[in-house]
C-alpha cells in the first residue's frame, strides 16, 4: 500500500502536509468567530463546505481546520468530532433533512448537543484531511500520519479545557481512523465515549469490487504488504482471512480487528448508530453479504447501544467510477423516503445526546424513533 507501488501520487508529500498544516494554523489563527459561530454556511446535501471556525485562543495545531473553544469554560467531557472521507469537521452541523411520514429532527448534531447545554469550550472538531485529499477521497487510507494529527487535536482539546478525557463521536472513516489511532498510540485512557456513526468497522464490501490491491482506489486497499511492512497502514478491503492476498487484520474477525476493540478497551464506552442495509456506501444490490453489520462492534458489556436507523431502499448498484467522489448511489437510503449513510449522521442529533449525557443502552433512541424514523436496537 505503499505509494511508490500501488499509485498514490494524489496525496501530497510529507513535506507538502508540513507547509499546508502551517498554513491551516495560521487562518485558524487569524479567523477567529464568535463562541457559537459554527455553521454548516453551504453544503450539497452530503457535506459542508469547510472553514475554520476556532475562537477564544484554541490553536490546536493540527489538521486543516475546525472549529472549537470561546470565552467559556468545560465542565463537561468534552466532545471531539472526527468526520468521514471527502468531509470536513463543520458537516457536523449539517442541516437535518425530511424523510416522507416523519417530521423533520430540529437541530444538527451540533445544535442538538449545544441545545442541552454543552458550550462552546465542550464541542471541537477537526478536518484532518486537505483540499487535495477532501478532492479524492478514493486516495485516503489509515495511516499513522493521521493518527499522529488527530492524537495532537486531542491533546490540544484536553490542554485548553483542563480535562483528562474526550468523548469521540466519528462518522464513516472517521469512526476507523479514530479506532486506528486509540490503538497506535496507546490513547484509550484519554477517551470515555466512542460513539461510531456508520463506521466501516467490518470493512466494506462494496471494496470487494475495487480488489484487495488498488492503484485506483487505496481506501478499499488491505493492509500495506509491500517493504517496509506496516499494518497500520492499511484501507477497509474487508478482510479474506488467508494469510497473504487480501489480508487485513482491522476488517477481519480476529482479536486485532476493529470490531473486538471493545474487549481490549473496557474503560470506553462504545455505541453504533447504523443505517445497516440501506447504508449506500457498506452495501448495495449485488452483494449484499454482510453488508447490513459492516458498523457494528462485536457484544460487550462496555458496548452499550447499536442502533440501527435505516430507512428506505437498498442501495442498487455500485459506482465503479467514484466520479462523484464517494461509492455512493442515490439507490441508497439517503433518498426523500429513507436514511442511509449521511443522514444516519445529520439526522441523529437526539440519539447522539442520549449517548453522551445518559446511562442509555437499548433506549437511546428516546425522542428519535416513531417521530423521526425508525430505530432498532441491535
Amino acid at each position: 500500500m505503499r505509494r511508490s507501488n500501488v499509485g498514490f501520487s494524489l496525496r501530497p508529500s510529507r513535506c507538502t502536509r508540513f507547509l499546508l498544516v502551517l498554513a491551516a494554523c495560521a487562518v485558524g489563527a487569524l479567523w477567529t468567530l464568535p463562541a457559537d459561530a459554527l455553521q454548516c454556511t453551504s453544503n450539497n446535501g452530503y457535506t459542508c463546505t469547510p472553514a475554520t471556525q476556532y475562537a477564544g485562543g484554541f490553536k490546536p495545531g493540527a489538521g486543516y481546520g475546525g472549529f472549537g473553544g470561546g470565552n467559556c469554560t468545560a465542565t463537561r467531557t468534552p466532545v471531539v468530532f472526527i468526520h468521514g472521507n471527502g468531509d470536513s469537521a463543520t458537516s457536523f452541523d449539517m442541516p437535518t433533512a425530511a424523510v416522507a411520514g416523519y417530521a423533520k429532527p430540529a437541530r444538527s448534531v451540533y445544535q442538538e448537543l449545544k441545545a442541552a447545554g454543552y458550550n462552546d469550550c465542550e464541542l471541537f472538531g477537526v478536518t484532518y484531511l486537505s483540499d487535495v485529499e477532501r478532492s479524492n477521497p478514493q486516495a485516503n487510507y489509515h495511516e499513522p500520519w493521521t493518527y499522529n494529527q488527530l492524537k495532537t487535536f486531542i491533546d490540544a482539546v484536553k490542554a485548553y479545557t483542563g480535562k483528562s478525557q474526550v468523548d469521540v463521536v466519528a462518522h464513516s472513516l472517521g469512526s476507523s481512523m479514530a479506532l486506528a489511532m486509540i490503538k497506535y498510540h496507546g490513547y484509550q485512557g484519554s477517551v470515555r465515549r466512542f460513539v461510531n456513526i456508520a463506521g466501516g468497522i467490518r470493512g466494506l464490501q462494496t471494496c470487494r469490487f475495487t480488489g484487495y490491491q488498488s492503484p485506483l482506489a487505496p481506501t478499499c486497499n488491505a493492509e500495506a504488504y509491500v517493504y517496509p511492512y506496516n499494518h497500520y497502514t492499511f484501507g477497509l478491503y474487508p478482510s479474506t482471512g488467508v494469510t497473504w492476498y487480501g489480508y487485513n487484520r482491522w476488517t477481519g474477525s480476529g482479536s486485532g480487528s476493529m470490531r473486538t476493540m471493545p474487549a481490549s478497551y473496557t474503560g470506553i464506552r462504545f455505541y453504533t448508530i447504523t443505517a445497516g442495509s440501506r447504508d449506500q456506501v457498506h452495501c448495495f444490490m449485488t452483494n449484499k453479504r454482510d453488508c447490513a453489520s459492516g458498523a457494528l462492534f462485536n457484544a460487550r458489556a462496555n458496548v452499550i447501544a447499536q442502533v440501527d436507523v435505516g430507512l428506505g431502499s437498498g442501495s442498487y448498484q455500485y459506482d465503479w467510477d467514484w466520479a462523484d467522489g464517494s461509492p455512493y448511489n442515490a439507490g441508497g437510503g439517503d433518498t426523500s423516503q429513507g436514511v442511509g449513510h449521511f443522514r444516519s449522521l445529520a439526522n441523529t442529533g437526539i440519539i447522539v445526546r442520549n449517548m453522551l449525557t445518559t446511562t442509555c443502552a437499548g433506549a437511546c433512541s428516546n425522542g428519535y424513533v416513531g417521530a423521526h424514523g425508525p430505530a432498532s436496537a441491535l
